[in-house]
């Protein structure tokens, strides 16, 4: 049966999960990006081939296959290789995000996070930032070969042409009997929906910041060892703290975003705001106490000056459980690592600019100003007939605080999202179902489907 299942910032049309076509796994001494001790096995999987048209966004549930040896993962990492195992670059084809489950032996294991929900344990992901997952020497992930995981995908073509290529993930392994095991808790500032998203209206004063926060009860005493963050382009910065100490934090996720002449930012037409090129990651040795029922708190920090759509705060915590942790506010740990850019690139999120564009199905998109027509000019609210890949009206006027209302009745799934306007907003994707916005500042709103940026476009005047 078919299901509509929102992920990352999307909602996709999908299919129950399949077995990926996936080649022989094959060795290799760690990566650098693991930190790992060279004496141990790399194993490296590439599922595909998959093959992704112009301009297209891909969406995937896979069956995927963990390591064959039992132990503990110490480093893990994913991204997109050719056919002849070249990391292809972002901006040709990107890996938007790559999300692991692991259901365990018996496929029933749940999300420490969110465990009234039917979704299995997150232990590793990554977006565009394309961040390894590594801890502090003595800890790691346990695995068998006998877990159940999946990975949840998506890929964007920035490029024309039809792509085939692979989606390579790399996990180093640590036999040792006597390490200490972690368990991953994903701690969202929009928690336990699996579409976690939510926009930045933007509008005010430049140097404005937009604060969404999330506290959370911690349903087990262990020592936090690793954190790791997600963030979407605008982002400041993602703060985990603990508000019960005086709100002290335990670490904060800094994106650090491309420089400049970085290619990503000369791709014409840009399909999205970019995400940050990194994100910082912090680990411990020794680890910040938390007993069970403590809270952790997580705040996203973001960019209020301009519109930023369907972005998300993620705090990827990391906890090797011990019932001796008492509670109160014991000590910060001795020491640790923060893990930075390698690379040099920018602290603030650049202003890009983002433009309608239309694809006739070959050769390159062309950015448009407004899709062809004359405006439907409407007294008060309005409905919008979105089917047939189209938006109708596509050129609509509307006077303020007048609603529109979006009827998505297409086959496949759209939304209506910002481009560039006065205010950010983005309904859900989604398909058979009715969205609205209304509109209280005036001025030139240019959306599009997020799914078929080159394909839909609209443009609602607000006078």
């Amino acid at each position: 049966m078919r299901r509509l299942v929102p992920l990352a910032g999307l909602v996709v049309l999908a299919l129950p999960a399949q077995a990926a076509a996936q080649l022989p796994y094959f060795t290799t001494p760690p990566p650098p990006e693991h930190r790992a001790d060279a004496a141990l096995t790399a194993y490296v999987f590439r599922v595909g081939p998959f093959s992704i048209g112009g301009y297209q966004t891909l969406r995937r549930t896979d069956l995927v296959t963990p390591p064959p040896m039992a132990g503990s993962i110490v480093g893990m990492d994913v991204r997109i290789v050719d056919t002849t195992g070249v990391e292809v670059p972002q901006s040709q084809l990107m890996l938007h995000h790559s999300v692991f489950t692991n259901g365990g032996a018996d496929n029933l294991r749940t999300d420490g996070a969110c465990p009234q929900r039917a979704v299995r344990e997150r232990f590793y992901g990554s977006s565009e930032e394309l961040r390894p997952l590594t801890l502090p020497r003595g800890y790691g992930y346990p695995t068998t070969p006998a877990d159940q995981w999946k990975m949840i995908w998506m890929a964007m073509n920035h490029r024309s042409e039809r792509r085939e290529a692979y989606v390579e993930y790399r996990v180093t392994v640590d036999p040792s009997p006597g390490l200490t095991p972690v368990k991953p808790y994903w701690l969202s500032v929009v928690p336990c929906i699996s579409d976690p998203q939510y926009t930045v209206p933007g509008g005010r004063a430049p140097g404005s910041v937009s604060k969404r926060s999330m506290t959370f009860t911690m349903p087990e005493s262990g020592r936090i060892v690793a954190i790791g963050g997600h963030l979407h382009g605008g982002s400041n910065a993602l703060v985990t703290s603990q508000p019960a100490c005086g709100n002290r934090t335990l670490a904060v996720s800094d994106p650090t975003y491309g420089a400049a002449d970085d290619p990503l930012y000369s791709v014409r037409p840009l399909l999205h705001e970019p995400d940050p090129r990194r994100i910082s990651w912090s680990q411990w040795g020794d680890g910040w106490g938390i007993a069970a029922g403590d809270q952790i708190k997580v705040t996203a920090l973001y960019d209020a000056s301009r519109p930023h759509m369907r972005v998300m705060g993620i705090a990827h915590v990391y906890l090797a459980p011990d019932p001796g942790v008492q509670p109160g506010c014991s000590a910060p740990p001795a020491g640790g690592e923060w893990l930075g850019a390698d690379f040099s690139g920018r602290e603030d999120p650049p202003n890009v600019l983002l433009t309608l564009a239309r694809w006739h199905g070959f050769g390159d998109a062309v950015p448009i100003g407004r899709p062809d027509g004359r405006f439907v000019r409407r007294r008060g609210d309005a409905t919008v007939r979105v089917d047939g890949f189209s938006f109708a009206p596509r050129l609509l006027s509307i006077p303020r605080g007048s609603t529109v209302r979006w009827r998505f009745g297409d086959d496949r799934i759209h939304d209506a999202t910002l481009v560039r306007g006065p205010r950010g907003f983005a309904t859900a994707t989604v398909r058979n179902r009715t969205e609205s916005q209304r509109f209280s500042v005036p001025g030139e709103y240019r959306l599009y489907c997020s799914i078929h940026p080159v394909q839909m476009s609209q443009v609602v005047q607000v006078r």
